[in-house]
């Protein structure tokens, strides 16, 4: 499977937002190495915890194949290095899948964002998730401040 020149490197820093929940997506996330918190908001802007997103990880699949808005925010928690594969490209890989799998695939995944929606809904957080996100943050500040002290 061959992207072509079509791949871009991009680099995020900490607090950086690589996807934002409602905008149309418009391509593959890989992250080649970092961390990024997915989460989404509730009604009254209480942030909910979903995921933590590792190196060889991967964004924004379930907007890709549903061909819907983002579901959820992607803030990168640490300096974030990702591969942007455009749509255009994954489309183009699609056509070479059988059919049946590409249905099997969005089955999936249209589940998943169910699932998602109704944890939002009944505000389940996973407290192991918030807790491992917290300590990143509070890692990454502690070293942005020792840096400063240090110039």
């Amino acid at each position: 499977m061959s992207f072509g020149k079509k791949v871009e490197e991009v680099v995020y820093k900490p607090g950086d937002f690589i996807l934002r929940e409602g905008a149309m997506c418009d391509s593959l996330i890989v992250v080649k190495e970092g961390q990024i918190e997915v989460f989404k908001y509730d009604l009254k802007r209480a942030k909910i915890p979903l995921a933590l997103v590792n190196s060889g990880e991967y964004l924004g699949e379930m907007s890709l194949i549903m061909d819907k808005p983002h579901s959820a925010n992607a803030v990168a928690l640490t300096k974030t290095v990702c591969l942007r594969i455009p749509n255009d490209a994954i489309e183009e890989q699609l056509k070479t899948v059988p059919t049946w799998l590409v249905a099997l695939t969005r089955g999936l995944v249209m589940k998943l964002y169910k699932t998602n929606e109704l944890l939002k809904r009944n505000r389940i957080v996973d407290e192991t998730l918030f807790s491992t996100v917290k300590a990143i943050e509070t890692k990454v500040a502690s070293k942005d401040d020792d840096e400063e002290k240090a110039s």
